[in-house]
């Protein structure tokens, strides 16, 4: 990953590299916003399931649309009316009921993630690889992450997806900050 990072840098069009400061001002406020989902996290887990309804809504028009607009078979329109109607039915169901829908969404991710920690516990201990404990305690972070979301259930679903989906903005942000004092370097004219 270090090496892709630094040959990308190596690279960066001299444009980029002279607003590295744009670059830093995003990722601090991709990170701002990662730390305020962290500590709303049950408004940011209503905001992301109210957003991933839209996105179900508006892709049931953008299939129903494709069935009347595209020629074929009969049965290929069913099945792409069939499909919008699916999806449409989704959509609103998250964007109706939010609550329910998050503890749903919580309990499929949480299902994932034992599932995850599961196979990739199975797959360490089964299989001759170097680095057996890095995969043992991925395998044990995600089957903890898991049991952790199922012994709060329900009351895991009204935070969890907000709280990780802060996570992972504060990370981006993080990530997004290095880029631009990478690119700073290069600016100056350090790392050539």
């Amino acid at each position: 990953m270090q090496r892709q990072f630094d040959s990308f840098l190596s690279s960066a069009p001299d444009v980029l590299a002279v607003h590295w400061g744009w670059v830093i001002a995003l990722g601090i406020f991709v990170g701002a916003l990662g730390i305020l989902a962290i500590i709303r996290a049950r408004m940011a887990t209503f905001i992301a399931v109210g957003f991933l309804g839209a996105l179900l809504i508006v892709s049931a028009v953008s299939v129903l649309i494709f069935a009347f607009s595209a020629a074929g078979l009969w049965t290929d329109f069913f099945v792409h009316v069939l499909w919008a109607v699916l999806l449409g039915i989704v959509g609103i169901m998250l964007l109706t009921r939010p609550a329910i829908s998050a503890e749903a969404i919580t309990l499929l991710i949480a299902f994932y993630f034992i599932a995850q920690g599961i196979l990739v516990i199975g797959f360490a201990l089964t299989s001759q690889i170097d680095g057996l404990w890095m995969y043992l305690l991925q395998g044990g972070v995600a089957l903890l992450l898991g049991a952790l979301l199922v012994t709060g259930w329900p009351f895991t679903g009204l935070w969890a997806i907000g709280t990780f989906l802060g996570i992972d903005l504060l990370f981006k942000g993080w990530g997004i900050i290095a880029l631009g004092f990478g690119l700073r370097a290069i600016s100056e004219g350090s790392l050539l």
